[in-house]
């Protein structure tokens, strides 16, 4: 692959446009079902699909735990049978006053070898489709995928939760100063947009005051596994460190402020990044899809990622044929790029992203 044929991550931050997502089980998923046709319109909280988590298996050494000398003791200190579905810490075999109580709720499957073999309760799946819109495929028995209309916003990370409500910035003072007792109820069930780094007072907040979730530019490492055991759902639309909301994404967010969002807050993967979607009034005609496969060209809005501060936003004015030295001694494939502040920069290909079309 050559420089000229360099294809940039992508980020998309648009207004609007036809939007497509495959809403799929996991693989491992059994007894799935697909629940919408074919054509279908959904809801943001319509189950498109339902099946089961796999079930464990858990093996009890009751010849152990009793201290038997024969194997075929054991059945006939069962106090459940084969079949059985068992309750966490109910008795499941007895000799005189030692008892063995299941350690989980599940099924007894096997008897054997001086072994009781239990399979614990699946978990069910209830597939919420997560937008609103229709679906134009069907993949049986896992999904759907559902096209829709509106803006999209990409993130760099989520914890891994779903939110909707509509959008508002934080209010003076921040979201962890808000008075519980006498909250404007805007707030209740909003997606808040933070301009600044997360902090701890405002992953509280979200359970406290009620959020839906937090759209947010950082966060400190340390504060990584309180965002993920967080009531609602968090966005980064930054990185992770002390960074400030680039002001090309607060523009943006500003413009839909006032809107309902929905925010898939999944962590980046090869399926997918964090989006937030956001319902806009649509023109009569129908807006494009994202293109997705572009190459660095010249001429081409780009954002540049940095490891310390905000991202920012130029054009690309040449791309080297070849690997330039940059000023930290480090030789790697640059564009040559024009930030917004009038500043001509050589900037490595790995550090250049895509705003999205």
């Amino acid at each position: 692959m050559t420089l000229e044929t360099y294809y940039p991550e992508q980020r998309q931050m648009l207004s609007t446009a036809i939007i497509r997502r495959a809403r799929l089980l996991p693989e491992d998923a059994f007894d799935a079902e697909v629940e919408m046709a074919m054509g279908a319109r959904v809801g943001v909280r319509d189950v498109v699909a339902r099946g089961s988590t796999p079930a464990p298996f858990l093996v009890i050494d009751a010849a152990a735990h009793f201290g038997l000398r024969r194997h075929d003791q054991l059945p006939g200190l069962m106090t459940a049978g084969l079949g059985d579905y068992v309750e966490r810490g109910q008795i499941i075999a007895q000799k005189r006053r030692r008892r063995l109580t299941a350690p989980v709720t599940g099924r007894i499957v096997q008897v054997e070898n001086g072994t009781i073999i239990l399979q614990q309760l699946s978990d069910a799946i209830d597939l919420e489709a997560g937008l609103n819109g229709s679906v134009i495929e069907v993949r049986s028995p896992r999904g759907v995928v559902i096209e829709t209309m509106g803006a999209l916003l990409q993130g760099v990370w989520g914890n891994n939760k779903r939110a909707i409500g509509v959008l508002r910035f934080e209010p003076e003072g921040g979201v962890e100063n808000m008075d519980a007792e006498s909250l404007d109820l805007e707030y209740r069930g909003a997606i808040v947009i933070l301009r600044q780094s997360l902090t701890l007072p405002a992953i509280r907040a979200i359970a406290e005051q009620k959020l839906a979730g937090l759209v947010v530019p950082s966060i400190e490492v340390r504060l990584i596994d309180a965002a993920l055991h967080a009531e609602g759902a968090i966005l980064l639309t930054e990185g992770f460190g002390g960074m400030r909301m680039n002001p090309q994404i607060s523009t943006f967010l500003e413009l839909m402020a006032g809107r309902q969002g929905m925010i898939d807050a999944r962590t980046p993967d090869a399926d997918g990044r964090p989006e937030l979607f956001i319902n806009v009034p649509l023109a009569n005609e129908r807006p494009s899809a994202p293109l997705t496969s572009l190459s660095l060209q010249i001429g081409m809005q780009v954002r540049v990622v940095r490891a310390d501060m905000p991202s920012g936003y130029g054009q690309v004015i040449s791309i080297p044929g070849e690997p330039v030295m940059l000023e930290n001694g480090l030789v790697c494939p640059c564009a040559h790029v024009e930030m917004v502040t009038g500043e001509r920069v050589f900037v490595p290909l790995g550090n250049l992203e895509i705003a999205g079309r």
